[in-house]
């Protein structure tokens, strides 16, 4: 078998490209409708408000 002339850059190169598809190809998904309903309803009820003695406040609204 031949040897072959590989430089270190392409099998850098080519190593990071795998890396990076593979990542890319794991996060192509997307939330159920339910769990955005809930991270919705959750910012609807959630508020923040500063307060000069205690500084931030969060309260969850009924």
């Amino acid at each position: 078998m031949p040897m072959i002339d590989y430089s270190t850059l392409f099998y850098f190169v080519n190593n990071n490209q795998r890396k990076v598809e593979k990542e890319t190809a794991e996060m192509d998904y997307e939330p159920s409708e339910r769990s955005v309903q809930n991270i919705l309803d959750f910012a609807r009820c959630y508020e923040a408000l500063e307060t000069e003695e205690t500084g931030y406040v969060e309260m969850i609204l009924n």
